[in-house]
């Protein structure tokens, strides 16, 4: 009996511990060095079962202004109700997804919202444009050290065509959020630079930071995630724009010490990223 009541003791206190560290990882101003050396077999069957996800209830269309033109796909709630407004996520792809067929944008942060607790606790608008080109580019900023991004004029159609969505959808304009991985979360930085009033809450994983925005951004809930490894996108942008931030800013970072590029997408980035997601309302 002592020692069962040892073991349950134990449980709930190492549970705790998980839960106070999950708080304190979302916390603004903190960054959080997590150790992952190896993926579990479970968390690597998750990642797995979202990429083989059918993503066909994403409905195909395109945003064309007669110079540029942007393929998406658009989730909609299940469950649909006309007299209820839900929220939309944007979601931005990598660059090698860059094309017009309409399908390879369809990777984890997209597909993540077709698992059944999500379409049942989400419910949500999910957008998923695919970009002719590259979205953002880099250049170097002498001043930092790192590099920065810069995007173009097809990310300016896409949010543009946003505030057409919102007309014609049931999307609730106080809950709109943006993510992407890669040149997706380059894509995210420059989103949430060019547009501080549209977004309630933005997730950049992997990307490059955009800089001269700053001061627009200091109210904007934004949660940093990239790979000490990471020499893709090496991760010294992202850790700068934390560094600048984090005393003004509503901003904090996890740093996957172990992590490279393309094996950032975890479980438990997919399992936290609702919940931290849905917390966040523009004011």
């Amino acid at each position: 009996m002592i020692q069962k009541l040892t073991n349950f003791f134990s449980f709930l206190i190492l549970t705790l511990s998980v839960v106070s560290c999950v708080c304190h990882q979302t916390k603004s101003g903190t960054r959080t060095e997590i150790f992952d050396k190896k993926d579990s077999l479970n968390s690597l069957a998750r990642i797995k079962e979202i990429k083989n996800l059918n993503y066909s209830d994403f409905k195909a269309g395109k945003f064309d202004d007669g110079k540029v033109a942007v393929n998406y796909r658009l989730l909609k709630p299940e469950n649909f109700n006309q007299t209820k407004k839900y929220p939309l996520i944007l979601v931005f792809h990598g660059s090698g997804a860059i094309g017009t067929n309409n399908t390879s944008q369809m990777g984890v942060l997209s597909k993540m919202w077709l698992l059944p607790e999500n379409r049942e606790k989400c419910q949500t608008y999910v957008l998923s444009p695919q970009f002719p080109v590259r979205s953002s580019n880099y250049h170097l900023d002498e001043s930092r050290n790192v590099k920065v991004s810069e995007s173009n004029e097809h990310l300016d159609l896409v949010l543009k065509s946003i505030d057409s969505l919102i007309i014609k959808e049931n999307i609730d304009p106080k809950r709109i959020y943006v993510m992407g991985f890669s040149m997706g979360g380059a894509t995210t930085s420059n989103a949430i630079s060019k547009r501080p009033d549209l977004f309630a809450g933005a997730i950049n994983v992997s990307g490059i930071s955009q800089f001269d925005k700053m001061d627009e951004l200091v109210k904007m809930p934004i949660w940093i995630v990239h790979g000490s490894l990471d020499t893709d996108n090496f991760p010294q942008s992202n850790f700068k724009f934390f560094e600048e931030m984090k005393t003004k800013g509503n901003v904090f970072l996890w740093e996957y010490k172990d992590k490279y590029h393309n094996n950032i997408l975890s479980a438990e980035l997919v399992d936290e990223i609702p919940k931290w997601l849905f917390k966040q309302t523009k004011n």
